[in-house]
């Protein structure tokens, strides 16, 4: 079956593809974009009824890659086109674009109290994170380490942007990642379901790696600079730090994130306690 080429930017497929690289179109559209070739395969296999299109340049379509994503996407009645690669170019958040994109539909916003919280289980909190890679990453490591959601307030960059996108490596698709209206919103869900509330501060915290976590954490990360709100501090049930044993001062939001989202899940397995589907 022969594609349809896009060359012009009039076209409704390509102002749709444009019309996602804006946050304002985002939100109304409700949808974002995902690029490249083994995170679109994925969504196609995964999530395909997600996926609103597929565009891919002419030239990569003809790699097996390519002709894999063809099929999948012919074979879910997803409409796909082959694109300029000039016009890809403009649309794809990378340097170097694989030559294949595909918009997807964002998850339903999961509401709070509808989620079901098991014996065992990790949340993070992004309270004001501005870089949206460090977002991404976070959610990446969030559904590495099988977290039951994410969660965001106002102020967080938006986790749909392409850089975001990116460094969440297709793990948006995958957790659940709730914005909340409040700080407060994400405390009061957290207390009333017995989250120990834990909270990271480069310095005065206990050590991460000598804190007792309990079997439901909730795990706030703050702003790149200023940290954790005086808020967030304050309904914190604990508060660790990093030991930093070199010159450094401190780490990337995302790294510090994962070390300690990893502390938490040793503690829980070597306490036996984790969630049976964790594994």
């Amino acid at each position: 079956m022969s594609l349809r080429f896009i060359t012009s930017r009039q076209n409704e497929i390509y102002r749709l593809f444009k019309a996602l690289t804006e946050h304002h179109s985002r939100k109304k559209q409700g949808a974002f974009l995902l690029e490249g070739s083994t995170f679109v395969l994925e969504a196609l296999e995964d999530e395909p009824l997600s996926v609103l299109t597929v565009a891919l340049t002419p030239e990569f379509a003809e790699t097996e890659r390519g002709k894999a994503i063809i099929a999948k996407a012919q074979q879910r009645r997803i409409p796909v086109t082959l694109m300029a690669p000039a016009l890809l170019d403009e649309i794809a958040p990378s340097e170097t674009p694989q030559g294949v994109i595909a918009a997807v539909r964002q998850p339903t916003r999961e509401r709070l109290e509808r989620i079901e919280v098991p014996t065992s289980a990790r949340v993070v909190v992004i309270e004001g994170l501005q870089d949206p890679s460090n977002v991404g990453a976070i959610i990446r490591t969030a559904d590495a380490i099988g977290a039951l959601a994410v969660l965001y307030t106002k102020g967080t960059a938006d986790p749909y942007t392409p850089k975001s996108v990116r460094a969440s490596a297709g793990s948006l698709l995958h957790v659940p990642v709730v914005m909340v209206s409040s700080f407060e919103e994400a405390v009061e869900w957290l207390k009333g379901n017995e989250f120990q509330i834990v909270g990271t501060v480069p310095q005065g915290g206990v050590s991460v790696f000598e804190a007792n976590f309990a079997d439901r954490v909730a795990v706030l990360i703050g702003n790149e600079a200023r940290g954790l709100s005086q808020e967030a501090k304050q309904k914190s049930d604990l508060l660790v730090t990093i030991p930093m044993l070199g010159k450094a001062s401190s780490l990337n939001a995302a790294v510090a994130a994962g070390v300690v989202l990893y502390e938490i899940l040793r503690q829980q397995s070597r306490k036996g306690i984790l969630h049976p589907t964790d594994f």
